[in-house]
């Protein structure tokens, strides 16, 4: 298990986009046919070069985009050095107006077939890409009539693979604990009350007494006195009360999720639950743009299945959530936690992820005036509260698996079979022999 703080910073971000840039120039491409003009913005230039001008004419416009004017058919390379010595390579490629034409029609036309894409190079155009072998007759037919087009296309099988259902539980256990100890004084003392109170032990001199108002005992005459000699203390009370703290809570688990995946051996499927905020970066031409950046629960299953049916899978889950604690130019931080594994399985096991743990902890104290600033004996006048916030993710992942040749049921096989060999007279209408 992984734990880490991922600090978005926009600046920074920026830097390392340039460094690169200065390490590896980035590389584009641009295709222009003969009669078209393009415009481009990528920002302040301070400079550019074209490596074949027959090729390609370039400027820099006014407002600072870039004017292409394809010259003559052909390729060449577009250098932009733009603020910071960032130098952008552009390949360009120059089609006759004809070729342009055919590319069009043939993306028109086989837009169907998804894997197969068309170009042009050095006056050629290509087909590169993938087809169904039952699809090939017909490609290659509508193809044909396309004179010099060169297909480099390849007609290969889909293999058809066991399909894995994975029955996923996501829970969150949250074990707040709270621990109280200390003393809790009053916040408020009683008035005070004028009492006469006698000694605890009586002798000749000094009896017990009773709790109470004891002038009002004494004038009443209740007050106990064995002797006329007995003497009394006489002053001013009030009191203090006090709670001892010692307090600790622990809490519940809850689903937060609980979705079925499924997906082919050797192909990932991929569970996410949270959300995204908006952050600022800059693109390959120095561009400032917003990209979403995701957080929440992440969660990437690919099994692999072998001829025993045993279930090879790696499984990598992660939980992120808003740091505010770290903010660079209002941009939060990402406080992220991850794990990855590689585990065997059967069908119909339990894989129990755990680990990913998410702790907030507090602290309050609560001390009398005066009383709790004095050394050693404030302890006494003090009462601390510790609250502990850990929440654990706990992920369950059951997979079953889904076979393609599945047999039919035993009695729908059986009268199948009987079935095979056997003549049906079947009446036949007049009108069906028309």
């Amino acid at each position: 298990m992984f734990f880490k703080r991922v600090n978005v910073v926009v600046f920074l971000l920026g830097l390392v986009l340039a460094q690169s840039t200065l390490a590896a120039p980035a590389k584009q491409y641009i295709e222009l046919y003969m009669g078209q003009v393009k415009t481009i913005q990528v920002g302040k230039i301070k400079r550019i070069a074209v490596g074949m001008d027959t090729v390609l004419g370039a400027s820099v416009m006014d407002n600072g985009e870039l004017l292409l004017i394809p010259k003559t058919p052909g390729s060449t390379e577009l250098h932009v050095w733009k603020a910071g010595e960032r130098k952008l390579t552009v390949t360009v490629d120059v089609l006759p107006a004809q070729a342009s034409k055919i590319l069009k029609e043939l993306r028109s036309i086989f837009r169907t077939f998804e894997h197969v894409s068309f170009r042009h190079e050095s006056g050629i155009i290509l087909a590169e890409g993938k087809i169904r072998p039952e699809d090939a007759t017909l490609f290659q037919g509508t193809l044909g009539k396309f004179p010099g087009v060169i297909s480099m296309v390849r007609a290969e099988q889909i293999e058809i693979k066991d399909m894995v259902k994975m029955q996923v539980k996501v829970l969150e256990i949250n074990k707040n604990n709270g621990l109280q100890f200390g003393i809790n004084w009053d916040n408020a003392i009683s008035g005070p009350s004028l009492a006469l109170v006698t000694n605890f032990k009586p002798n000749d001199y000094y009896v017990f007494g009773s709790d109470g108002n004891k002038l009002l005992e004494l004038f009443d005459g209740t007050l106990p006195i064995s002797s006329s000699k007995a003497y009394g203390y006489g002053g001013i009370a009030t009191g203090i009360n006090s709670i001892i703290n010692l307090l600790k809570e622990q809490g519940t688990a809850r689903i937060l999720a609980e979705p079925s995946l499924s997906t082919r051996s050797g192909e990932k499927a991929s569970f996410q639950s949270g959300g995204s905020y908006p952050l600022a970066v800059l693109n390959e031409f120095g561009q400032p743009v917003v990209e979403m950046q995701d957080y929440g629960i992440q969660l990437d299953i690919e099994p692999v299945i072998d001829e025993q049916g045993n279930i090879i899978s790696t499984v990598r889950a992660e939980m992120s959530s808003i740091d505010f604690s770290t903010v660079v130019q209002g941009v939060p931080g990402l406080l992220t936690r991850n794990t990855e594994s590689v585990v065997n399985m059967k069908a119909g096991e339990t894989l129990v992820i755990s680990g990913l743990i998410k702790m907030e902890d507090s602290r309050s104290y609560e001390k009398l005036p005066l009383l709790g600033d004095i050394p050693i004996l404030g302890e006494l006048f003090t009462s601390r509260n510790f609250q502990e916030g850990r929440s654990e993710l706990i992920i369950l992942v059951t997979p079953t698996v889904a076979k393609v040749d599945v047999p039919l049921p035993e009695d729908i096989q059986q009268n199948l079979t009987e079935m095979e060999g056997t003549e049906v007279d079947v009446p036949t209408s007049d009108w069906l022999l028309e």
